[in-house]
């Protein structure tokens, strides 16, 4: 979706109620014994590649893989709605059904699929802390092949709050209730490699990258955690924006800053759509650290 696309959807769409709420979750990020207990009150999906899905899953888990959550023409972006409308019913997804989403374990998949069915008004979703490793280790079991879930039945209904633009993340560059949040490689932040034709970071971001939200076994850290790594500077904030490259570093943060009850939204189009469009201002060097 293109910016004006996005502006004329959020206008045409209407924000999602809540009517369809059933309230089994009870988080974002749950543990393999919840779902070990609950398997039978959620839908869940699996963001893997097709063939990891195929080579061991979890029982009854339709396959959704993050890869295909990417426009073919600009992958720094999303499919269009209709698109991503059409692959979340071919994975069996319902509004009314509490939805699960696992990778790896390294949070990139899920968490970005997590994103898309909250963008798109997706009452109740989850991610399984620890992928399948996690659930391998708690005494889940797997099961092979391909499975194919009875179609679901989703009409989005977009969240305007979750996705912002260039446009918005110009207007936050002088709006001090908005922080903004880089979680691209130090490297990537100091301008010392790019994914786009200029380098550097958007004036004013702070360098959070993915891998600081991760603990030393490679798993989420616990809220505690995460305050520290981003408490400070939450301080007086009212919305944060986050970006990366193509969206997977951006998606861990934005579940990160969920959890500690921030209002979140990550940047579509990124660092690639940022650094191409003509006008507007890049950093080069270090600015902030948490």
């Amino acid at each position: 979706m293109r910016a004006a696309a996005a502006a004329a959807l959020a206008c045409a769409l209407a924000v999602v109620s809540e009517a369809a709420r059933t309230d089994v979750l009870p988080g974002l990020l749950i543990g393999p014994a919840w779902l070990l207990a609950h398997r039978g009150e959620v839908h869940v999906l699996d963001a893997r590649p097709a063939a990891a899905y195929a080579a061991g899953h979890l029982p009854g888990a339709a396959s959704l893989p993050e890869a295909r959550l990417h426009a073919e023409a600009d992958p720094a972006r999303l499919p269009d709605l209709m698109r991503l409308q059409a692959l979340l019913e071919a994975a069996g997804v319902r509004a009314g059904r509490p939805v699960v989403v696992y990778d790896d374990g390294s949070l990139k998949d899920a968490a970005r699929l997590l994103w898309v069915l909250e963008l798109l008004g997706h009452p109740e979703v989850a991610v399984l802390a620890g992928g399948v490793a996690g659930w391998v280790a708690a005494g889940g079991p797997l099961e092979r092949g391909n499975a194919r879930p009875p179609r679901g039945r989703f009409v989005p209904a977009l969240r305007p709050g979750r996705i912002v633009t260039h446009v918005e993340m110009r207007l936050a560059l002088d709006d001090p209730t908005v922080l903004v949040v880089d979680a691209r490689p130090p490297e990537a932040y100091e301008g010392l490699v790019s994914s786009g034709p200029r380098a550097g970071h958007i004036p004013g971001a702070i360098n959070v990258p993915y891998r600081a939200h991760l603990d030393a076994d490679g798993r989420l850290r616990d809220r505690a955690g995460l305050h520290r790594l981003y408490g400070e500077h939450l301080r007086g904030i009212r919305r944060v924006y986050v970006y990366c490259d193509r969206g997977r570093e951006s998606a861990v943060a934005y579940l990160a800053l969920r959890l500690l009850g921030a209002e979140a939204a990550v940047y579509h189009g990124g660092w690639e759509d940022w650094s191409r469009t003509p006008g507007l201002p890049v950093a080069r060097g270090q600015e902030a650290e948490p």
